[in-house]
């Protein structure tokens, strides 16, 4: 017995809690199902995305989705290229979690966090360029209409001025198109109404009519009008014979994953056929594409949930520390204005906010949460600061002569910090149901793909399209119940009573 005393293993603080965290065995799932959510949220791009990851077009290798990742025109969204950033720092940010013996931990972080603003900030102000276009063709090309007194449309003349990624953005385009067309014929007899069959199939067709209508009215003297007529029905042809035949050059093509659309290009689709379609080839009611809406609303969630509470923490941690700290009138003070504060419901405040600033930005919906949502924090802090103040250490401190501000945040702070865990994800959930809420209610961002906007749509489009509304539904309730168990089981982990001796 002695022998196995002496050899038992030592573990630090986190690992004691992470071993009894391992115990609950729900919760310990749901952990894992919220970092799932995280790494689709962070990575979306890899798993949706109408840009391939990798081409090799006539011996040449392609880098489409990493050309663009920084790309406002493809990214309209700031939050999107703030996450297109973290794909390649969190990686980094894991090590340095991982790695405990790492001299100055927490300082890596803090840097990588920095770093991580700084590019972010760098790259709002200083927006990428299109990869498909080369300034200097374009004005080679604009030198070369000016010289000509006459000009009709040409397709050698447009491909002449076309870089080699120009190209293949118009073949990949077509390819996306028509494999999504394919796809889609196996779901109904009749002809699918897809962006490839509206595009190159009716383009096909109009031709034909345009060549009919050139022959009957066909003179001796062709007129200028006519002659125009020609050079368009040549121009889309030769366009058409030319996507076709370089197509077939495409000699590997790595697409995303899961989806083949980005959640902001249109996916055609109409009412009529999404009751026809399995759920994940379902379009919206704006002919977006849902399951690429579906993927990246996973960083929407995971925003509101992180800077919704992270801001409550800001403004509750010193509140309730002074209150907790200082006692007496201080105390009361505190105390008497977070009664008043908690009287103004959160939800209530996101409406008229968005009411008087007449607009429903994500960023809004934020501030208001953390405004209205950080009563509960200073409370509990306020709590844990009066048990700790009366502690030995606390009056070892006081007896050393160190300030009050340095024994508050390095001392009392850092014990009271992880029974404050145990709050957090509770706090996630309530943020994340009040974004979704409010724009199930129609005062969501426009142009988003928040699934609260998701379910808005499907309620709207209720019942033609009800099927609509159940898949961000189920994903909102899946991430809900996951971060429930996983609060659950961190209030267990973090309670001495439940794994005394």
């Amino acid at each position: 017995m002695k022998n196995e005393t002496l050899h038992a293993p030592i573990y630090s603080y986190w690992q004691t809690h992470w071993k009894q965290f391992k115990k609950h065995y729900l919760g310990y799932i749901g952990f894992w199902v919220v970092v799932l959510f995280c790494l689709v949220g962070i990575y979306a791009p890899f798993l949706a995305s109408s840009k391939p990851l990798f081409v090799l077009y006539e011996g040449t290798a392609y880098f489409p989705l990493f050309r663009v990742l920084f790309y406002p025109e493809f990214f309209t969204k700031p939050l999107d290229i703030f996450f297109n950033i973290l794909m390649f720092t969190f990686p980094f940010m894991f090590l340095c979690l991982r790695c405990e013996g790492l001299r100055y931990r927490g300082k890596i972080l803090f840097t990588l966090c920095v770093l991580q603003m700084a590019l972010f900030a760098y790259v709002i102000h200083n927006p990428a360029t299109d990869p498909t276009s080369d300034p200097e063709l374009i004005l080679k090309r604009n030198h070369a209409l000016a010289s000509r007194s006459k000009f009709y449309p040409n397709w050698d003349f447009d491909l002449h001025f076309m870089d080699a990624e120009a190209k293949l953005n118009q073949l990949l385009k077509y390819r996306q198109k028509k494999l999504q067309h394919e796809r889609l014929r196996k779901y109904t007899d009749e002809e699918p109404q897809t962006l490839f069959y509206r595009e190159y199939l009716l383009e096909k067709s109009k031709i034909e009519q345009q060549k009919k209508t050139l022959e009957k009215t066909a003179q001796t003297i062709k007129s200028k009008s006519s002659q125009k007529t020609e050079a368009k029905i040549n121009y889309s042809e030769e366009r058409l014979k030319w996507i076709e035949s370089e197509s077939l050059k495409l000699q590997l093509v790595v697409m995303p994953l899961l989806r083949s659309f980005h959640w902001e290009d249109d996916a055609g689709g109409s009412q009529s056929f999404n009751q026809k379609l399995s759920w994940w080839e379902l379009t919206r009611i704006n002919r977006k594409d849902l399951l690429a809406a579906l993927i990246f609303g996973v960083r929407i969630s995971l925003v509101v949930g992180f800077l919704a509470v992270g801001m409550a923490l800001v403004i509750a941690i010193p509140i309730g520390a002074l209150a907790g700290f200082y006692g007496g009138k201080v105390d009361i003070i505190v105390s008497r204005l977070l009664e008043i504060w908690e009287a103004m419901p959160t939800f209530f405040m996101l409406l008229m906010a968005v009411a008087i600033l007449q607009s429903k930005s994500i960023f809004i919906v934020i501030a208001i949460i953390g405004l209205f949502g950080w009563t509960g924090f200073s409370r509990y802090l306020r709590g844990e600061f009066l048990k700790q103040r009366s502690l030995p250490y606390v009056e070892a401190c006081f007896a050393l002569g160190y300030r009050n501000s340095y024994i508050m945040f390095s001392h009392i702070l850092p014990n009271a910090i992880p029974p404050l865990l145990t709050l957090l994800p509770f706090a996630m959930m309530g943020a994340i149901t009040s974004e979704a809420g409010l724009s199930f209610l129609g005062l969501g961002e426009e142009g988003s793909c928040s699934w609260g906007v998701l379910m808005e749509e499907g309620r709207s489009a209720f019942p033609g399209e009800s099927n609509l509304l159940w898949p961000p539904a189920a994903l909102l309730t899946t991430l809900l119940v996951a971060i429930a168990l996983v609060g659950d089981a961190l209030r267990d982990t973090f309670d001495p009573k439940m794994h005394k001796g």
